[in-house]
């Protein structure tokens, strides 16, 4: 491990692989979580909650199957870097840009388009609830096509690159989700909306490990990043909603989109934190 720039970091990539994944797992359970379980509902309301709780039984067998005889990885003593701690880190520009980009996607992919995205469907298109489905599906596609190649990118080129990206496309596709004037332009737009937000995701939790390092305690940090993101998803739906109740949807996803460019800026003047290979 080695202090590079005020980064602490580590030589080796698989912290921030893992972080990548899960990242991964948590941003495709949180997008298809809401398809699956709105299907659920034909069989009646309880059947969501059954399913989850299932779910959650299988969860539990297989990470007590998987980490059974394994004990987790040992130090040295005092090998262990030293803690650190939220409002010192958040002193540097790449971690609060990496809040912001937590706070933007959690706004935009946990929020507003599990909320608003239906809505538009039904009232603006004039479709069906099936279809508002069918257009989250389409999203979760485009996630599950970018978030392995974000990851693989990320840790070849850096992770400023696939963020950036990420957070241009889907503030534009976001912007015109409120626009379009037809269902097939719609899917279109969740289409590569879902290809930006996958991009950003992976990276930034990268960045995160980063920061951390393998051997430092970082707690605080990471709570503080997780926190971000929930912080997003719940503002944006009221915020979002409210917009669209007093003035349409048009307005209700720009404002979506510019909260994702805001995070965009920030990461504009963010230094790389990928350590050398």
């Amino acid at each position: 491990m080695r202090v590079r720039g005020g980064v602490l970091a580590c030589s080796s990539g698989w912290p921030r692989r893992a972080s990548g994944l899960w990242a991964t797992g948590f941003l495709l359970g949180s997008v298809t979580g809401p398809l699956v379980g709105g299907g659920l509902v034909v069989f009646g309301l309880r059947a969501p909650f059954v399913v989850y709780a299932v779910m959650l039984l299988a969860a539990m067998a297989l990470t007590g199957l998987l980490l059974r005889g394994r004990p987790g990885a040992t130090f040295e003593p005092g090998s262990a870097g030293p803690e650190l701690v939220f409002r010192d880190v958040l002193r540097h520009p790449a971690y609060r840009a990496a809040l912001a980009a937590a706070f933007a996607n959690g706004w935009a992919v946990y929020g507003v388009r599990v909320a608003l995205v239906p809505l538009f469907v039904v009232e603006a298109l004039g479709r069906t609830e099936s279809w508002a489905g069918i257009a989250l599906a389409v999203f979760a596609a485009g996630n599950a096509l970018t978030l392995v190649v974000a990851g693989r990118l990320a840790d070849r080129r850096g992770r400023r690159p696939p963020i950036l990206a990420g957070l241009g496309v889907s503030a534009v596709a976001t912007a015109a989700l409120g626009v379009v004037p037809s269902l097939p332009a719609f899917l279109a737009v969740s289409l590569v909306a879902g290809l930006g937000s996958g991009l950003v995701n992976p990276p930034v939790n990268a960045a995160v490990a980063d920061l951390v390092g393998t051997r430092s305690r970082g707690g605080t940090v990471l709570a503080g990043f997780q926190m971000a993101s929930d912080v997003g998803a719940i503002l944006g739906p009221l915020v979002a909603g409210a917009v669209a109740q007093l003035t349409g949807f048009g307005p209700a996803f720009g404002l979506t989109a510019v909260v994702l460019l805001l995070a965009l800026v920030l990461w504009l003047r963010a230094p790389e934190t990928r350590p050398d290979p």
